[in-house]
């Protein structure tokens, strides 16, 4: 099998994505949202920010996925490859990563808790059982794809605006206004918008294979930016309004749309050197080893690092320090594996 060819632009994103899943479960990040009145003004902006952005990570990812393997047929023959693998990969680092987090390994618990992604240590990887929903339902999501349009991805994305984004914020400014309680009913499940790993997927491809990137070069790169800032201070003020302990996410698609996007049409416009194109490719082909080990090393990295605290004032600070430094550690690990050990991960 010939070795596969590598886009820059998708490995950036995974390395931006992996940066922002990690941050995700660090001490820094989890403290900054603890409620606290005499927080200044700012702090509190920034923080709301952060964990606004923090949460497109995982759809990101999932785009990704979905720009790859929706291009192509698959058997069930290979769905079945994939999902075993990935199960099996699921099962022994959940192990592993309990073992890492608690010091033993109980397995009555274990069994009990492995089904529902509520392992002791092996929370963060709630993501592989998404993933794996996903490829069970891949050769109906390559059906989808092979007749998908522009106007259908732009009403994908519309839909998903109005059920997800703008409707619950007019339901959650009438429920303070009005002191009500009104909510959508769960009943209500147009599934392809609401359900991420089908969303993002079929988007990721949609945007991927059916949207010319040289139409977005030029001032509508700057719109990337924009409405990704926008975004994210708009989902920071209707936290701010409902309380930060009732997080706003209902736009969060048009952050991982304008980061992937903003992305690819950045590289596309500004060719980056071979050797810096070299070097993402490379970071971003661990990616993958690197927040598989990231909930097992963390139990002996995170309390090194996060011991810089208040040496470096920022709590927050010293946390995206330590995504840094595990992506150095976890990356290496995961290189050394596979150029001596397996190559094909």
């Amino acid at each position: 099998m010939g070795k596969r060819t590598r886009l820059c632009y998708l490995d950036l994103l995974r390395i931006f994505a992996c940066f922002l899943v990690i941050l995700n479960h660090t001490p820094g990040y989890l403290a900054s949202f603890e409620g606290d009145a005499s927080k200044p003004v700012l702090l509190l902006v920034w923080h709301l920010f952060v964990e606004m952005v923090v949460k497109i990570g995982v759809p990101v990812f999932f785009m990704i996925s979905g720009a790859l393997l929706l291009k192509r047929d698959v058997t069930y023959r290979d769905v079945f490859k994939r999902v075993l693998r990935m199960f099996l990969i699921l099962l022994g680092f959940s192990i592993v990563a309990n073992i890492a987090a608690t010091g033993h390994f109980y397995a009555p618990g274990f069994v009990r808790n492995f089904a529902s992604a509520t392992v002791d240590g092996a929370r963060p990887y709630w993501y592989l059982y998404a993933y794996i929903g996903f490829l069970l339902v891949l050769p109906f999501m390559r059906s989808v794809a092979v007749r998908l349009t522009k106007n259908d991805v732009i009403y994908l994305l519309v839909a998903r605006l109005v059920i997800t984004g703008v409707v619950p914020a007019i339901i959650l400014l009438l429920n303070l206004g009005l002191d009500s309680n009104m909510y959508i009913s769960e009943r209500f499940e147009p599934a392809l918008i609401t359900v991420d790993c089908l969303f993002y997927t079929l988007v990721g491809f949609g945007l991927d294979s059916l949207f010319d990137v040289k139409e977005f070069v030029g001032k509508r790169e700057i719109s990337f930016a924009a409405l990704f800032v926008g975004t994210a201070l708009l989902e920071s003020l209707l936290t701010w309004i409902a309380g930060v302990d009732n997080v706003f996410s209902g736009m969060d698609f048009v952050m991982a749309v304008s980061l992937f996007m903003g992305v690819k049409t950045a590289l596309f416009r500004k060719e980056l050197s071979g050797g810096v194109q070299r070097g993402i490719s490379l970071i971003g082909s661990l990616t993958f080893g690197i927040y598989l080990l990231d909930p097992i090393i963390g139990n002996f990295l995170k309390p090194f690092v996060h011991r810089l605290y208040p040496s470096i004032p920022s709590y927050l600070g010293v946390s995206m320090l330590y995504c840094l430094v595990s992506m150095t550690v976890c990356g290496g690990l995961t290189f050394l594996y596979k150029k001596f050990v397996k190559r094909d991960i």
